[in-house]
């Protein structure tokens, strides 16, 4: 009778312990389901092509040899207008969260405007043919866009992201990393 008592009390909790491991279980799953959707709304840009996020940004996207590249004469920041297919390029000393604390610093200096127009119908790995005049000397150059880039900016303590890019100034080809502050 006594080992009958001990292995129904066993078995019980036995029982018990499988039901609470079940229970935390489903709520880790629900709870790893609401973070992924939480991220997935919060970042709506991860939906769009690189296309789509390079004209469709109200922000700067800034152009240098690394995201924490040292440069002397400053980094070139593009402003896309999508409505009129032109881009603004800037020299700002530093990157800036938003347009509008660049301007608020009066740290933009105006480079030219160029058109803009795509070369191939690629969403994800476009390429960009801009002309115009750059200081009031006619200019081209061509954008190749590759692969998504990421990280931290030292300087201004921003998160980036954007693209490794290949910029080809007046036949000239240079790596670049192209980036905007993460939202």
């Amino acid at each position: 009778m006594k080992k009958r008592r001990s292995l129904a009390a066993i078995l019980a909790v036995v029982a018990n312990f499988a039901l609470i491991l079940a229970g935390c279980s489903n709520s880790s799953n629900k709870s790893s389901n609401n973070q992924s959707n939480k991220a997935s709304m919060q970042n709506e840009t991860q939906n769009k092509s690189a296309k789509q996020l390079l004209t469709s940004n109200d922000n700067l996207w800034y152009m240098n040899g690394s995201i924490n590249y040292k440069s002397k004469s400053g980094i070139d920041a593009y402003k896309f207008n999508s409505k009129n297919h032109t881009v603004t390029i800037y020299s700002v000393n530093k990157m800036y969260k938003t347009y509008s604390e660049a301007k608020q610093a009066n740290d933009l200096d105006k480079q030219g405007t160029l058109k803009y127009t795509f070369k191939n119908d690629s969403a994800n790995k476009p390429v960009i043919y801009m002309k115009g005049k750059l200081s009031d000397i006619p200019m081209h150059q061509t954008i190749s866009v590759k692969n998504a880039v990421r990280g931290k900016n030292h300087q201004s303590h921003l998160t980036v992201t954007g693209y490794k890019v290949v910029r080809n100034l007046d036949d000239d080809p240079a790596p670049q990393v192209w980036v905007t502050p993460k939202e």
